[in-house]
């Protein structure tokens, strides 16, 4: 595997981490707009997945970009 698709594939992981996790928080959300019972482990349960998911995404998605920028051709 050749260093761009390496990158491609870092950014893609990071980024869908990203939106798995803030779909989940827009469903939380909805729901307790809607007057469902939320069941509040299931808000430490989200807590505990951003911090697994969202955080580690984030920074994939960064590492993938700044690998990027090393890894083009200079002028």
């Amino acid at each position: 595997m050749n260093i761009h698709e390496g990158v491609r594939r870092m950014r893609r992981a990071g980024q869908w981490m990203i939106v798995i996790s803030l779909a989940e928080l827009t469903l939380l959300m909805f729901a307790g707009a809607l007057g469902a019972h939320v069941d509040p482990g299931l808000g430490g349960s989200f807590r505990l997945f951003f911090f697994i998911f969202v955080i580690p995404g984030a920074f994939l998605w960064l590492a993938g970009w700044i690998v990027e920028g090393f890894a083009k051709e200079g002028h």
